[in-house]
């Protein structure tokens, strides 16, 4: 018997089991135990009352066949060197490695998880750090763009059993309203050419004709270029597939007027020629001034392949075409430029104002065909005089009803000659057909024309 039972006995006093009191006098407890394989295991608790609980806790789940000890050995990582990890893992994999260690370096120095390890950062610290950067003015897009960063630093640790769970949740994330649609007008675009200097008015042209976003402006190599096929090839694409847009003549001069050609790989190069021109630095050292000089106002590099798109959905090209010129994966990308096309729907609305003439049963034993009017007009006939004249008929067969007579039109008089092929029929003869025609008699119950009802 130890000494530290040998005392709580004699003050009558009786410890806990599984549960030890280390060093004495500190007031930290530990809790020890032995798994399914007689392994013994031992953990720091601290207080008395929670260490005896963890203790329960722990020996019903090597009952159940619950208890998993590596889960409690997993080392607490920071969640700045799980960001570095990360970037070097997938540098060559993020099509923008630049910008995502540049979001990066926001999440290890931002005051909501700077110091912290990924077990320490909570969910409430993600709704702080976002709303801390609306606050600044960022926009929900460049927001949403930071979260994603985050979470795809965490979906990895999650997979190397580095943390249990992300605290990014997907109720962080804004709904973006992505319906910017801005165009340049042809008054602009005068006012831009002027602007620029000659030798950037080049790229202008083929931003305008290829509808390409920024990056593949201005990474765009010869290769990619085909003048026997006229093609324009976008490589590395935000969506991640390759598409090819047609020449049309004036792409084709620029390109092929380029002094670029033939002497570097790219259709674009920076002055040491060794290099694609940085697309980032030219929007902000020359493209931007030139807005500002030719005064076009809220206009962004970006707009230019927003004016590619518009200015195809205006020209009446049919919206999935513009889809595969603009290179979306999906239709629902495309379908913000419907608005800049009116008179295709005006035209769609107006083809329901036409001819149409609907079969609404038959009249008399010739089973004749009655036509019902519809729509605004009907053979050049207006819908009023249509209606006018249904009703005069309508009015003359009540007055025919009132005086005793026959809705219907008079019957017909068979001739003589039907009479007695009619009779030959009954009785079985086939003697020669008569042809002497009897005159008519009308029946005595039938007016004369004039004598009708108006």
């Amino acid at each position: 018997m130890s000494d530290s039972d040998g005392s709580a006995r004699r003050s009558g006093r009786r410890r806990q089991r599984g549960t030890l009191l280390r060093p004495k006098g500190s007031g930290v407890w530990w809790v020890r135990y032995h798994d399914q394989f007689g392994r013994e295991h031992r953990e720091k608790v601290g207080p008395k009352g929670l260490a005896a609980d963890v203790y329960r806790k722990r020996k019903t789940e090597i009952a159940e066949q619950r208890f998993f000890p590596e889960k409690f050995r997993r080392p607490r990582v920071l969640l700045a060197d799980a960001i570095t990890d990360y970037l070097g893992r997938n540098a060559s994999r993020i099509r923008s490695i630049k910008e995502w260690s540049r979001l990066g370096h926001k999440w290890s120095e931002a005051p909501e998880t700077k110091g912290k390890t990924l077990d320490d950062v909570r969910p409430s610290d993600i709704e702080r750090y976002r709303e801390r950067r609306r606050q600044d003015g960022a926009a929900e897009a460049t927001v949403n763009r930071e979260l994603t960063c985050l979470r795809a630093v965490y979906r990895t640790a999650i997979t190397d059993g580095k943390v249990e769970k992300s605290p990014v949740l997907p109720r962080f994330f804004y709904t973006e309203r992505n319906q910017r649609v801005r165009q340049l007008t042809d008054e602009e675009e005068g006012a831009l050419r002027a602007a620029l200097p000659a030798r950037h008015v080049p790229k202008l042209d083929v931003a305008l004709y290829t509808g390409f976003r920024r990056g593949n402006v201005f990474r765009l190599r010869w290769e990619d270029v085909n003048f026997n096929s006229g093609l324009v090839w976008a490589r590395g694409t935000k969506s991640g597939e390759d598409y090819a847009v047609p020449m049309n003549d004036a792409l084709r001069a620029v390109l092929h007027d380029l002094p670029s050609r033939l002497r570097n790989a790219w259709v674009f190069p920076d002055r040491t020629s060794e290099k694609a021109m940085d697309g980032k630095r030219f929007d902000e050292k020359v493209f931007r001034p030139a807005l500002r000089r030719g005064r076009v106002q809220d206009f962004r590099f970006h707009d230019l392949r927003h004016t590619f798109g518009s200015r195809l959905v205006q020209a009446g090209v049919h919206i999935r075409t513009v889809q595969e010129l603009l290179g979306h994966k999906s239709l629902r990308m495309t379908e913000r430029y419907t608005h800049l096309a009116p008179s295709q729907k005006i035209a769609a609305v107006q083809a329901l104002v036409r001819t149409r003439r609907t079969t609404t049963g038959t009249n008399g034993p010739g089973g004749e065909k009655v036509q019902a009017v519809s729509g605004l007009a009907v053979e050049g006939v207006p819908l009023v005089k249509a209606n006018r004249r249904a009703q005069a008929a309508m009015t003359r067969a009540a007055g025919r009803a009132a005086s005793g007579m026959p809705s219907g039109p008079p019957p017909r008089e068979l001739s003589a000659t039907r009479r007695a092929d009619s009779g030959r029929q009954r009785s079985g003869s086939v003697g020669p057909k008569r042809t002497t025609p009897a005159a008519p008699t009308a029946p005595a119950r039938w007016p004369t024309p004039l004598s009708l009802p108006r």
